[in-house]
Protein backbone atom coordinates (compact mmCIF):
# COMPACT_ATOMS: atom_id res chain seq x y z
CA UNK A 1 0.00 0.00 0.00
CA UNK A 2 1.36 3.41 -0.98
CA UNK A 3 2.01 5.79 1.87
CA UNK A 4 0.20 9.07 2.23
CA UNK A 5 2.50 12.04 1.73
CA UNK A 6 2.05 12.97 5.40
CA UNK A 7 3.20 9.50 6.52
CA UNK A 8 6.37 9.36 4.46
CA UNK A 9 9.89 10.17 5.57
CA UNK A 10 10.26 13.69 6.94
CA UNK A 11 13.58 15.40 6.26
CA UNK A 12 14.74 17.82 7.50
CA UNK A 13 12.92 18.14 10.81
CA UNK A 14 11.01 21.38 11.46
CA UNK A 15 12.70 23.55 14.07
CA UNK A 16 9.83 23.26 16.55
CA UNK A 17 9.99 19.49 16.25
CA UNK A 18 13.75 19.22 16.58
CA UNK A 19 13.71 21.37 19.72
CA UNK A 20 10.79 19.44 21.20
CA UNK A 21 12.43 16.07 20.59
CA UNK A 22 15.47 17.18 22.60
CA UNK A 23 13.33 17.42 25.75
CA UNK A 24 11.49 14.17 24.97
CA UNK A 25 14.77 12.31 24.39
CA UNK A 26 16.41 13.75 27.50
CA UNK A 27 13.65 12.65 29.86
CA UNK A 28 13.33 9.37 27.99
CA UNK A 29 17.02 8.75 28.66
CA UNK A 30 16.56 9.64 32.34
CA UNK A 31 13.60 7.27 32.64
CA UNK A 32 15.52 4.51 30.90
CA UNK A 33 18.51 4.92 33.20
CA UNK A 34 16.46 5.01 36.41
CA UNK A 35 14.13 2.15 35.44
CA UNK A 36 16.96 -0.06 34.19
CA UNK A 37 19.10 0.60 37.27
CA UNK A 38 16.36 -0.35 39.71
CA UNK A 39 15.32 -3.30 37.54
CA UNK A 40 18.87 -4.70 37.53
CA UNK A 41 19.17 -4.07 41.28
CA UNK A 42 15.98 -6.01 41.97
CA UNK A 43 17.08 -8.77 39.59
CA UNK A 44 20.31 -9.13 41.59
CA UNK A 45 18.40 -9.19 44.86
CA UNK A 46 15.89 -11.78 43.62
CA UNK A 47 18.69 -14.06 42.42
CA UNK A 48 20.61 -13.60 45.68
CA UNK A 49 17.57 -14.35 47.83
CA UNK A 50 16.79 -17.43 45.77
CA UNK A 51 20.32 -18.80 46.19
CA UNK A 52 20.74 -18.08 49.89
CA UNK A 53 17.24 -18.99 51.08
CA UNK A 54 17.14 -22.10 53.25
CA UNK A 55 13.72 -22.92 51.88
CA UNK A 56 11.87 -21.81 48.77
CA UNK A 57 9.44 -19.01 49.56
CA UNK A 58 7.29 -17.01 47.14
CA UNK A 59 8.43 -13.51 46.18
CA UNK A 60 6.60 -10.61 47.79
CA UNK A 61 3.74 -9.91 45.40
CA UNK A 62 3.95 -6.12 45.57
CA UNK A 63 7.71 -6.26 44.89
CA UNK A 64 7.12 -8.47 41.86
CA UNK A 65 4.49 -6.07 40.52
CA UNK A 66 6.99 -3.21 40.82
CA UNK A 67 9.52 -5.42 39.04
CA UNK A 68 7.12 -5.88 36.11
CA UNK A 69 6.21 -2.18 36.08
CA UNK A 70 9.91 -1.34 35.71
CA UNK A 71 10.13 -3.69 32.74
CA UNK A 72 7.17 -1.87 31.20
CA UNK A 73 8.74 1.53 31.90
CA UNK A 74 11.98 0.40 30.25
CA UNK A 75 10.12 -0.41 27.05
CA UNK A 76 8.25 2.89 27.16
CA UNK A 77 11.47 4.82 27.75
CA UNK A 78 13.14 3.04 24.83
CA UNK A 79 10.45 4.39 22.50
CA UNK A 80 11.26 7.97 23.46
CA UNK A 81 14.98 7.29 23.61
CA UNK A 82 14.93 6.34 19.90
CA UNK A 83 14.11 9.96 19.07
CA UNK A 84 17.85 10.52 19.45
CA UNK A 85 18.23 8.69 16.14
CA UNK A 86 15.78 11.11 14.49
CA UNK A 87 17.70 14.06 15.87
CA UNK A 88 21.04 12.65 14.75
CA UNK A 89 19.75 12.06 11.20
CA UNK A 90 17.63 15.23 11.22
CA UNK A 91 14.89 13.09 9.77
CA UNK A 92 12.15 10.59 10.63
CA UNK A 93 12.82 7.77 8.20
CA UNK A 94 9.77 5.61 7.59
CA UNK A 95 10.30 1.96 6.66
CA UNK A 96 13.49 1.56 8.65
CA UNK A 97 14.12 -0.81 11.53
CA UNK A 98 14.33 2.16 13.90
CA UNK A 99 10.87 3.34 12.89
CA UNK A 100 9.32 -0.12 13.38
CA UNK A 101 11.05 -0.66 16.75
CA UNK A 102 9.94 2.75 18.00
CA UNK A 103 6.34 2.07 16.98
CA UNK A 104 6.46 -1.33 18.66
CA UNK A 105 7.83 0.02 21.96
CA UNK A 106 5.28 2.84 21.98
CA UNK A 107 2.52 0.22 21.68
CA UNK A 108 3.92 -2.18 24.28
CA UNK A 109 5.44 0.37 26.67
CA UNK A 110 2.45 2.70 27.01
CA UNK A 111 -0.03 -0.15 27.40
CA UNK A 112 2.17 -2.22 29.74
CA UNK A 113 2.84 0.75 32.01
CA UNK A 114 -0.89 1.49 32.27
CA UNK A 115 -1.80 -2.16 32.83
CA UNK A 116 0.68 -2.74 35.66
CA UNK A 117 -0.08 0.55 37.40
CA UNK A 118 -3.72 -0.57 37.38
CA UNK A 119 -2.65 -4.01 38.63
CA UNK A 120 -0.76 -2.39 41.53
CA UNK A 121 -3.89 -0.38 42.35
CA UNK A 122 -5.99 -3.57 42.43
CA UNK A 123 -3.39 -5.33 44.57
CA UNK A 124 -3.26 -2.39 46.99
CA UNK A 125 -7.05 -2.44 47.23
CA UNK A 126 -7.04 -6.13 48.15
CA UNK A 127 -4.28 -5.65 50.72
CA UNK A 128 -5.46 -2.44 52.38
CA UNK A 129 -9.24 -2.72 52.18
CA UNK A 130 -9.83 -6.48 52.08
CA UNK A 131 -6.67 -7.61 53.89
CA UNK A 132 -6.38 -10.37 51.30
CA UNK A 133 -3.44 -11.81 49.39
CA UNK A 134 -3.86 -13.76 46.17
CA UNK A 135 -2.65 -17.37 46.15
CA UNK A 136 0.80 -17.62 44.59
CA UNK A 137 -0.31 -19.71 41.61
CA UNK A 138 -3.20 -17.38 40.82
CA UNK A 139 -0.93 -14.32 41.16
CA UNK A 140 1.68 -15.60 38.70
CA UNK A 141 -1.04 -16.71 36.31
CA UNK A 142 -2.45 -13.19 36.27
CA UNK A 143 1.01 -11.73 35.58
CA UNK A 144 1.45 -14.12 32.67
CA UNK A 145 -2.00 -13.26 31.32
CA UNK A 146 -1.28 -9.51 31.48
CA UNK A 147 1.95 -9.78 29.50
CA UNK A 148 0.26 -12.07 26.96
CA UNK A 149 -2.53 -9.55 26.55
CA UNK A 150 -0.08 -6.64 26.13
CA UNK A 151 2.00 -8.33 23.42
CA UNK A 152 -1.08 -9.69 21.69
CA UNK A 153 -2.54 -6.18 21.37
CA UNK A 154 0.78 -4.94 19.98
CA UNK A 155 1.22 -7.87 17.57
CA UNK A 156 -2.28 -7.91 16.07
CA UNK A 157 -1.67 -4.77 14.03
CA UNK A 158 1.53 -5.86 12.26
CA UNK A 159 0.01 -9.32 11.75
CA UNK A 160 -3.11 -7.93 10.07
CA UNK A 161 -1.19 -5.30 8.09
CA UNK A 162 2.12 -6.73 7.04
CA UNK A 163 3.77 -3.48 6.00
CA UNK A 164 3.51 0.23 6.59
CA UNK A 165 1.72 -0.27 9.91
CA UNK A 166 4.19 1.92 11.80
CA UNK A 167 4.70 5.26 10.06
CA UNK A 168 4.54 8.91 11.05
CA UNK A 169 1.26 9.22 12.92
CA UNK A 170 -0.98 12.26 13.09
CA UNK A 171 0.05 15.54 14.66
CA UNK A 172 -0.09 19.19 13.60
CA UNK A 173 2.82 21.11 12.12
CA UNK A 174 3.35 24.28 10.20
CA UNK A 175 2.48 24.08 6.57
CA UNK A 176 5.43 24.69 4.22
CA UNK A 177 3.44 27.38 2.47
CA UNK A 178 2.11 29.05 5.62
CA UNK A 179 3.26 30.26 9.00
CA UNK A 180 0.18 28.85 10.74
CA UNK A 181 -0.65 25.35 11.88
CA UNK A 182 -2.88 23.59 9.43
CA UNK A 183 -4.88 20.42 9.08
CA UNK A 184 -3.86 17.24 7.33
CA UNK A 185 -4.65 18.49 3.87
CA UNK A 186 -2.08 21.27 4.35
CA UNK A 187 0.79 19.28 5.78
CA UNK A 188 0.11 16.93 8.68
CA UNK A 189 3.13 15.18 10.18
CA UNK A 190 4.28 13.40 13.34
CA UNK A 191 7.01 13.62 15.94
CA UNK A 192 7.76 9.89 15.99
CA UNK A 193 6.88 6.59 14.37
CA UNK A 194 3.68 4.88 15.42
CA UNK A 195 0.48 3.38 13.99
CA UNK A 196 -0.34 4.92 10.63
CA UNK A 197 -3.23 7.37 10.23
CA UNK A 198 -4.93 4.85 7.95
CA UNK A 199 -5.52 2.47 10.86
CA UNK A 200 -7.56 4.64 13.20
CA UNK A 201 -9.67 1.73 14.48
CA UNK A 202 -6.54 -0.25 15.36
CA UNK A 203 -5.24 2.72 17.34
CA UNK A 204 -8.45 2.93 19.31
CA UNK A 205 -9.21 -0.72 20.04
CA UNK A 206 -5.68 -2.09 20.30
CA UNK A 207 -4.25 0.77 22.36
CA UNK A 208 -6.20 3.80 23.56
CA UNK A 209 -9.33 1.98 24.68
CA UNK A 210 -7.36 -0.17 27.14
CA UNK A 211 -5.21 2.72 28.34
CA UNK A 212 -8.29 4.74 29.24
CA UNK A 213 -9.88 1.71 30.91
CA UNK A 214 -6.74 1.33 33.06
CA UNK A 215 -6.56 5.06 33.76
CA UNK A 216 -10.15 5.42 34.95
CA UNK A 217 -9.98 2.16 36.90
CA UNK A 218 -6.80 3.27 38.67
CA UNK A 219 -8.31 6.63 39.64
CA UNK A 220 -11.53 5.03 40.89
CA UNK A 221 -9.68 2.37 42.91
CA UNK A 222 -7.41 4.85 44.67
CA UNK A 223 -10.36 7.18 45.24
CA UNK A 224 -12.19 4.34 46.97
CA UNK A 225 -9.10 3.51 49.06
CA UNK A 226 -8.75 7.19 49.98
CA UNK A 227 -12.38 7.36 51.15
CA UNK A 228 -12.00 4.07 53.03
CA UNK A 229 -8.91 5.26 54.90
CA UNK A 230 -10.47 8.65 55.62
CA UNK A 231 -13.54 7.02 57.15
CA UNK A 232 -11.40 4.61 59.16
CA UNK A 233 -9.35 7.50 60.49
CA UNK A 234 -12.49 9.32 61.60
CA UNK A 235 -14.06 6.31 63.29
CA UNK A 236 -10.83 5.09 64.90
CA UNK A 237 -10.00 8.33 66.71
CA UNK A 238 -12.31 7.47 69.60
CA UNK A 239 -11.40 3.77 69.79
CA UNK A 240 -7.77 3.75 68.73
CA UNK A 241 -5.99 7.09 68.92
CA UNK A 242 -2.75 5.47 67.78
CA UNK A 243 -4.22 4.23 64.50
CA UNK A 244 -1.70 4.63 61.68
CA UNK A 245 -4.06 4.73 58.74
CA UNK A 246 -3.97 8.54 58.62
CA UNK A 247 -0.49 8.58 57.13
CA UNK A 248 -1.45 6.53 54.09
CA UNK A 249 -4.05 9.01 52.89
CA UNK A 250 -1.68 11.47 51.15
CA UNK A 251 0.33 8.58 49.72
CA UNK A 252 -2.79 7.20 48.06
CA UNK A 253 -3.19 10.48 46.18
CA UNK A 254 0.33 10.41 44.73
CA UNK A 255 -0.07 7.14 42.83
CA UNK A 256 -2.96 8.09 40.51
CA UNK A 257 -1.89 11.74 40.38
CA UNK A 258 1.55 11.07 38.88
CA UNK A 259 0.15 8.48 36.49
CA UNK A 260 -2.64 10.74 35.19
CA UNK A 261 -0.39 13.80 34.90
CA UNK A 262 2.13 11.82 32.83
CA UNK A 263 -0.25 9.83 30.64
CA UNK A 264 -3.45 11.83 30.17
CA UNK A 265 -2.08 14.81 28.15
CA UNK A 266 -0.72 12.69 25.29
CA UNK A 267 -3.70 10.31 25.25
CA UNK A 268 -6.15 13.21 25.28
CA UNK A 269 -4.26 14.96 22.49
CA UNK A 270 -4.34 11.83 20.36
CA UNK A 271 -8.07 11.35 20.87
CA UNK A 272 -8.71 15.00 20.10
CA UNK A 273 -6.64 14.68 16.93
CA UNK A 274 -8.61 11.59 15.93
CA UNK A 275 -11.80 13.61 16.31
CA UNK A 276 -10.47 16.16 13.84
CA UNK A 277 -9.64 18.92 16.29
CA UNK A 278 -6.66 21.21 16.00
CA UNK A 279 -3.81 20.12 18.27
CA UNK A 280 -0.50 21.96 17.96
CA UNK A 281 2.85 20.28 17.66
CA UNK A 282 4.05 22.20 20.70
CA UNK A 283 1.32 20.49 22.71
CA UNK A 284 2.39 17.07 21.47
CA UNK A 285 6.02 17.78 22.32
CA UNK A 286 5.05 18.91 25.83
CA UNK A 287 2.74 15.90 26.27
CA UNK A 288 5.47 13.59 24.96
CA UNK A 289 7.89 15.06 27.48
CA UNK A 290 5.41 14.38 30.30
CA UNK A 291 4.90 10.73 29.39
CA UNK A 292 8.66 10.33 28.93
CA UNK A 293 8.96 11.26 32.63
CA UNK A 294 6.78 8.31 33.62
CA UNK A 295 9.69 5.94 34.22
CA UNK A 296 11.88 8.02 36.54
CA UNK A 297 8.85 9.31 38.45
CA UNK A 298 7.68 5.72 39.01
CA UNK A 299 11.11 4.84 40.36
CA UNK A 300 11.09 7.75 42.81
CA UNK A 301 7.49 7.11 43.85
CA UNK A 302 7.70 3.38 44.57
CA UNK A 303 11.29 3.42 45.84
CA UNK A 304 10.51 6.16 48.36
CA UNK A 305 7.06 5.10 49.57
CA UNK A 306 7.71 1.34 49.62
CA UNK A 307 11.44 1.36 50.39
CA UNK A 308 11.07 -1.34 53.06
CA UNK A 309 10.03 -3.73 50.28
CA UNK A 310 12.25 -2.47 47.46
CA UNK A 311 15.56 -2.00 49.32
CA UNK A 312 15.35 -4.56 52.09
CA UNK A 313 18.44 -6.68 52.71
CA UNK A 314 16.38 -9.79 53.30
CA UNK A 315 13.44 -11.22 51.37
CA UNK A 316 10.40 -9.14 52.36
CA UNK A 317 7.43 -10.91 53.88
CA UNK A 318 3.97 -10.93 52.45
CA UNK A 319 2.76 -7.93 54.42
CA UNK A 320 0.96 -5.66 51.96
CA UNK A 321 -0.93 -3.48 54.42
CA UNK A 322 -0.40 0.06 55.57
CA UNK A 323 2.64 -0.80 57.68
CA UNK A 324 4.77 -1.07 54.52
CA UNK A 325 4.03 2.52 53.45
CA UNK A 326 6.67 5.04 54.52
CA UNK A 327 8.64 7.87 52.98
CA UNK A 328 12.17 6.57 52.37
CA UNK A 329 11.32 3.53 54.47
CA UNK A 330 12.35 4.95 57.81
CA UNK A 331 11.88 7.88 60.13
CA UNK A 332 8.45 8.78 58.81
CA UNK A 333 6.36 5.70 59.33
CA UNK A 334 2.86 6.05 60.65
CA UNK A 335 2.79 6.43 64.41
CA UNK A 336 5.67 7.22 66.76
CA UNK A 337 8.69 5.05 67.45
CA UNK A 338 10.22 5.64 70.90
CA UNK A 339 13.77 4.54 71.69
CA UNK A 340 15.05 4.43 75.30
CA UNK A 341 18.79 4.28 75.90
CA UNK A 342 20.12 3.96 79.48
CA UNK A 343 23.66 4.54 80.63
CA UNK A 344 26.03 6.33 82.99
CA UNK A 345 25.76 10.07 82.49
CA UNK A 346 28.84 10.81 84.56
CA UNK A 347 29.38 11.32 88.29
CA UNK A 348 27.84 7.96 89.10
CA UNK A 349 24.42 9.13 87.98
CA UNK A 350 22.39 7.07 85.62
CA UNK A 351 20.21 8.56 82.90
CA UNK A 352 18.42 7.80 79.69
CA UNK A 353 17.76 9.28 76.30
CA UNK A 354 14.19 9.00 75.08
CA UNK A 355 13.74 9.61 71.38
CA UNK A 356 10.31 9.74 69.78
CA UNK A 357 9.58 11.19 66.36
CA UNK A 358 11.96 14.09 65.89
CA UNK A 359 12.52 14.96 69.58
CA UNK A 360 15.12 13.77 72.04
CA UNK A 361 14.92 14.12 75.80
CA UNK A 362 17.47 13.35 78.52
CA UNK A 363 16.23 11.97 81.82
CA UNK A 364 18.43 11.73 84.94
CA UNK A 365 18.05 10.29 88.41
CA UNK A 366 17.11 6.86 87.14
CA UNK A 367 19.16 5.40 90.00
CA UNK A 368 16.17 6.15 92.20
CA UNK A 369 13.91 3.92 90.16
CA UNK A 370 13.43 0.41 91.48
CA UNK A 371 12.93 -2.72 89.44
CA UNK A 372 10.93 -5.68 90.55
CA UNK A 373 10.81 -8.97 88.78
CA UNK A 374 8.36 -11.73 89.49
CA UNK A 375 7.71 -15.12 87.96
CA UNK A 376 4.52 -16.99 88.64
CA UNK A 377 4.05 -20.66 87.80
CA UNK A 378 0.60 -22.20 88.18
CA UNK A 379 0.02 -25.95 88.06
CA UNK A 380 -3.51 -27.28 87.93
CA UNK A 381 -3.91 -30.90 88.94
CA UNK A 382 -6.65 -32.66 87.06
CA UNK A 383 -9.49 -34.11 89.19
CA UNK A 384 -8.64 -37.67 88.24
CA UNK A 385 -4.99 -37.31 89.26
CA UNK A 386 -3.94 -37.05 92.91
CA UNK A 387 -0.74 -36.32 94.67
CA UNK A 388 1.03 -38.75 96.97
CA UNK A 389 -1.16 -37.73 99.90
CA UNK A 390 -4.37 -37.96 97.90
CA UNK A 391 -4.78 -34.17 97.87
CA UNK A 392 -6.43 -32.67 94.80
CA UNK A 393 -5.80 -28.98 94.16
CA UNK A 394 -3.35 -26.55 92.72
CA UNK A 395 0.15 -25.43 93.48
CA UNK A 396 1.62 -21.98 92.86
CA UNK A 397 5.27 -21.09 93.08
CA UNK A 398 6.37 -17.44 93.04
CA UNK A 399 9.89 -16.17 92.95
CA UNK A 400 10.94 -12.60 92.70
CA UNK A 401 13.72 -10.12 93.01
CA UNK A 402 13.52 -6.45 93.73
CA UNK A 403 16.14 -3.80 93.97
CA UNK A 404 17.24 -0.41 92.78
CA UNK A 405 18.29 0.43 89.23
CA UNK A 406 21.99 -0.16 89.89
CA UNK A 407 21.43 -3.39 91.77
CA UNK A 408 22.91 -2.16 95.08
CA UNK A 409 20.24 -3.99 97.06
CA UNK A 410 18.40 -7.15 96.21
CA UNK A 411 16.14 -9.63 97.84
CA UNK A 412 14.61 -12.99 97.12
CA UNK A 413 11.31 -14.40 98.15
CA UNK A 414 9.48 -17.59 97.50
CA UNK A 415 6.03 -18.78 98.36
CA UNK A 416 4.38 -22.15 98.04
CA UNK A 417 0.68 -22.68 98.53
CA UNK A 418 -1.31 -25.85 98.64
Amino acid sequence: MALDVDSETLSPLPSVLSHGLVAVSTFGLLSFFCSTSLFLFLTYRLIKWNRTASERTPVNQFLFLIYNLLLADIQQALAFLLNISHLRNNAIEVGTTTCFVQGWFVSTGDLASSVFICAIACHTFLGVVKDYRLPTTVFYSIIGFLWTFIYLMAALGPIMHHENFYTRASAWVKSPSSHSFSAKSNGLTQAQCWISDVYQNERLWLHYFWIFICMFSTVLIYAFIFIYLHRNRTTSKSTSPESNSHGATPLMILYPLIYVVCTAPLAAGRISSLAGNHVSLEYFCAAGTMIACNGWLDVILYASTRAEIVFTEFPPGEDIGLDTFAFLGKGHKFGTVTTVEAGDQGGGRLGARIQGGDSVENLYGLDQIGIKGEVTVSVDVAPDRQGPSGYVGSKRVETGRSGSWDGRSSGKSSQIER
